[in-house]
């Protein structure tokens, strides 16, 4: 007995056939990476086959990430340091500057120096974590002083002068002023400044620096 034809399951069945024969489109970067892994592969021992492209994420996330960090951190290091060093120093200088400028208010004012900190009214502590400051003075000069309480910083010492304003002048007086600072390192009180000729002149050991 011979079953009937089914014109709608015969249209079905082709459609399948069609399908299973029909060829991929090929993609030519798929088939590049490929033919590279396969020939990376053919230099390995079989063992290692397997895990090749494992060890290479492997030393890519090891290596070069925790390399860059320590790069990053040699570099910023020093940098870090100086701005400490450079901070701890420009607290002496601008303390010693402001206790010279206080001096010579106060002549100007009082027509004395003074023989403290405190009463130059600036509110400097005598001791910091890095500086111990003073001022003495005598009738024509006040020497005020930043010295260093480490080894590996560097002390200053400042100088207010009382000069005729002209030699013609005797009587008239006005205050000069110099900051200085030690040429080396160390806890040693510096040398005052002296005058020479009307000008104020750093002792030998220091050097001038701009006000």
């Amino acid at each position: 007995m011979q079953l009937k034809k089914n014109p709608q399951l015969d249209a079905l069945n082709k459609q399948a056939v069609s399908r299973t024969t029909m060829q991929l489109k090929t993609n030519p970067q798929l088939d590049a990476l490929n033919k590279q892994a396969a020939s990376s592969e053919k230099n390995l021992p079989p063992d290692k086959k397997s895990k090749s492209w494992v060890g290479i994420l492997l030393r890519i996330t090891f290596i070069y990430f925790p390399l860059g960090s320590i790069i990053v951190g040699a570099i910023a290091l020093p940098s870090v340091v100086g701005c400490g060093g450079k901070a701890k120093l420009s607290e002496a200088k601008q303390y010693v500057n402001s206790m010279n400028r206080a001096q010579q208010a106060k002549y100007a004012e009082d027509g004395a120096f003074s023989n403290s900190v405190n009463a130059l009214g600036l509110g400097i502590k005598t001791q910091t974590t890095n500086y111990n400051y003073s001022t003495i003075s005598t009738k024509n000069a006040a020497f005020s002083y930043g010295v260093a309480r480490s080894n590996n910083l560097t002390s200053y010492v400042g100088a207010v002068f009382l000069v005729p304003v002209s030699q013609a002048a005797n009587k008239e007086k006005t205050t000069v002023s110099i900051l200085c600072a030690a040429n080396y390192a160390g806890n040693t009180q510096p040398p005052a400044p002296i005058l020479q000729k009307g000008n104020p002149v750093c002792a030998t050991g220091t050097e001038s620096l701009a006000k």
